[in-house]
């Protein structure tokens, strides 16, 4: 006889106890759980990483944004000079 998690995959009604069928069921729900915990670790990595892309970028505007009104001063202290 097959595990009770292929026959809870393949036979929904069976001459197995129905106590058979739902711990087939449970051990299928627990085999996914176990899969996406997999990629946590993963996900959280990424978040973080464009976490702290997103903050350098705000630096990095920041930064040229004083860049560009130096210039803006500079063209016009030359334009008056």
């Amino acid at each position: 006889m097959s595990t009770f998690r292929e026959h809870a995959k393949q036979n929904w009604t069976s001459s197995s106890t129905t106590e058979h069928i739902n711990a087939g069921s449970l051990q299928r729900i627990a085999d996914a759980t176990e899969k996406m915990a997999l990629n946590w670790g993963t996900l959280v990595r990424e978040r973080d990483q464009y976490y702290k892309w997103y903050l350098e970028r705000g630096e990095t505007i920041k930064h040229l944004r004083g860049t560009i009104a130096a210039m803006k001063a500079w063209n016009t202290r030359r334009k008056k000079g």
